[in-house]
């Protein structure tokens, strides 16, 4: 790589006393050092994009044997990560609706208007608002939460995460989705 190229283009080299100097010493010095960097880059290709730490997905709960300790230790420490990392989501997801309605409720008068008078942007059912979009979001994944989590204590386990997954869909099979009632047997009653 020489003094010539474009994108490299050394410091002091239009000087009138010292740009020769200036190009011969990045022409000795740094022009190597810029070509080998290219080329071991071109070898190893595009950098990957490093976030967090991944843990490698092991067993679920239902796939370990009743006697594999180290299985189902390792089930109960990836059930309390997903259970982490989704109330990081909600917790997100609330921020984002809070900020949403700082941002939309405006600066004027209407952003003083005291708390009895109602809230300053309209999130009601059937409401075209744009922060309405954010608070179905948040509502949705915390009731999907709530599902999955809730009412397990304050120590949940995998084990008992799966077993209420399984009734909720026993409940489901046998009488509706959750908080519809029960089923009742006058289906038959209902085609004389």
């Amino acid at each position: 790589m020489a003094a010539s190229d474009k994108d490299e283009f050394p410091v002091y080299t239009n000087h009138p006393v010292f740009g020769g100097i200036a190009t011969l010493g990045y022409n000795i010095f740094a022009a190597p050092a810029i070509w080998f960097n290219k080329k071991l880059e071109a070898i190893r290709g595009e950098p990957q994009a490093f976030y967090h730490r991944r843990y490698p997905r092991v067993p679920t709960i239902d796939e370990c044997y009743r006697d594999d300790v180290v299985c189902r230790f390792e089930a109960n420490q990836q059930f309390m990560r997903d259970k982490l990392v989704e109330g990081q989501m909600i917790d997100i997801l609330r921020q984002r609706f809070n900020e949403c309605v700082f941002y939309e409720k405006g600066s004027g008068m209407s952003a003083y208007v005291p708390l009895h008078e109602g809230a300053p942007v309209d999130v009601s059912p059937g409401s075209t608002h744009q922060c309405r979009a954010v608070l179905e979001a948040f509502e949705k994944a915390n009731e999907n939460f709530f599902i999955k989590y809730g009412e397990l204590g304050k120590f949940p386990t995998a084990e008992q995460c799966y077993l209420k997954q399984k009734h909720r869909l026993m409940w489901e099979r046998r009488h509706g989705p959750v908080g519809t009632g029960m089923k009742t047997d006058e289906p038959a009653a209902s085609q004389e």
